[in-house]
């Protein structure tokens, strides 16, 4: 019997050797603790391929554009992203931002202002179904419709009266929150002072925003979000 070209030995050791990484790396990615698992989330994390992940680099690729000024493409990588699934909360978050860019460039541009506060509400509105069961996550909201009225001769009085139903659905939530606390054997000292802080919020926006009610002669009435 010929004996095998050491070419041949050369291929079926590379073979060999090739199909053991192979089967090790499966093995390894099935340990959530190996360090080619580690690695593999790792990857992935950084190239934006997992949900969570993706949400994270779009936010963080959309404040890239606003601190150079770029607000048209930070908004359109955001909708881009949001606009796949409208109703997850983690669209909200992206809502969220992309109304307060249109805020931003409100402030920057005053004769299209009336115009970028319309979508403003309107990333606004699409951001709160998603929020509206969390007294933090309706916190921002608070604050652009407050913004809104505050920049806007044609709206002020409408959006003034939406910062106020969603500070009313805020202090019943926290209200809703205290009395869990305290119904607890041993209540969460770190909790209580949170809520606590958080109702005092509440309180300063609501006093705050029928004042500028007042101030602006509006009819103090309690408008839903629109």
């Amino acid at each position: 019997m010929k004996p095998m070209p050491p070419r041949r030995w050369i291929l079926l050791g590379t073979a060999v050797v090739f199909t053991a990484v192979v089967v090790w790396a499966v093995l390894s990615l099935q340990n959530d603790d190996s360090s080619l698992s580690v690695a593999a989330r790792y990857v992935k994390e950084r190239m934006c391929w997992s949900a969570e992940s993706s949400t994270a680099c779009t936010l963080k690729a959309m404040a890239k554009y606003e601190n150079r000024g770029r607000y048209d493409e930070a908004i359109s990588t955001g909708v881009a992203v949001a606009d796949k699934h409208p109703d997850s909360f983690i669209s909200g978050w992206i809502y969220e931002e992309i109304s307060v860019l249109y805020l931003r460039k409100a402030r920057t541009d005053s004769g299209r202002a009336e115009k970028y506060l319309k979508q403003a509400v309107l990333y606004r509105d699409k951001a709160l179904p998603s929020a509206s069961d969390s007294v933090y996550a309706l916190q921002p909201l608070v604050v652009i419709s407050e913004s809104v009225g505050d920049l806007s001769t044609t709206q002020r009085c409408v959006q003034y009266g939406n910062s106020i139903k969603l500070l009313d659905r805020m202090n019943l939530l926290a209200d809703e929150d205290k009395d869990r606390v305290a119904q607890q054997l041993r209540p969460d000292l770190a909790e209580r002072e949170k809520t606590g802080r958080l109702l005092e919020w509440i309180d300063a926006g609501i006093k705050r925003v029928s004042g500028k009610l007042s101030a602006s002669g509006c009819a103090q009435q309690h408008r839903s979000p629109g």
